[in-house]
């Protein structure tokens, strides 16, 4: 900063009276704009505290402050939040799913995050399950990369799974559906 002050009155001189003045005054302009900016956005504490406390009690207002979007169509309905804790226990599993055919980018950093930190805040786990349902695509290196960039950001997978480990019974599950006359009819 020396440096560039140094250079700035090399060029401009030594600052006048009035020049100073105007820096005071630009200081004094910018301090109040701030002020008024912090006044707006501050809430009376009732009202900080009541929102809250409604957050708490709905999980779709706690969803978008989370994921700072509308996402209300991706709460379960509370039955089937019932019917899921008696299954599970109550253990929130979670899942980052790459596919290794690149490296990752910032999008991906965002959903591990969301993955891990979802499951680590609701006392469950989370897998690093690879989406490798495209063998020509996809390279050892791409799945080495993954795993140190897990580990790199601080996570560290409850187990480590691949799709194409599952395709055999992926495949006896569509049977079965279309045993039971379930598959999806095309729409001519």
């Amino acid at each position: 900063m020396e440096k560039f002050n140094g250079a700035l009155k090399e060029m401009l001189g030594e600052m006048t009276e009035e020049d100073k003045k105007a820096v005071e005054k630009k200081n004094k302009e910018r301090n109040l704009k701030r002020e008024e900016r912090g006044k707006e956005k501050k809430k009376p504490k009732e009202e900080e505290k009541k929102a809250d406390e409604d957050e708490e009690d709905n999980p779709k207002k706690k969803l978008e402050k989370m994921m700072a979007r509308d996402l209300g169509s991706s709460i379960n309905s509370e039955k089937l939040l019932e019917e899921h804790k008696k299954i599970t226990g109550g253990v929130v599993v979670t899942r980052f799913p790459p596919e290794p055919n690149g490296y990752l980018h910032i999008g991906h950093a965002k959903a591990m995050r969301f993955s891990f930190m979802t499951a680590k805040e609701n006392g469950g786990y989370t897998y690093l399950r690879f989406d490798d349902t495209n063998p020509e695509k996809e390279t050892k290196e791409y799945i080495i990369n993954i795993e140190e960039n897990v580990k790199w950001l601080g996570y560290t997978p409850y187990k480590v799974t691949y799709a194409s480990e599952y395709f055999d019974k992926l495949y006896e599950y569509a049977v079965q559906l279309i045993r039971k006359g379930m598959r999806k009819r095309r729409k001519n």
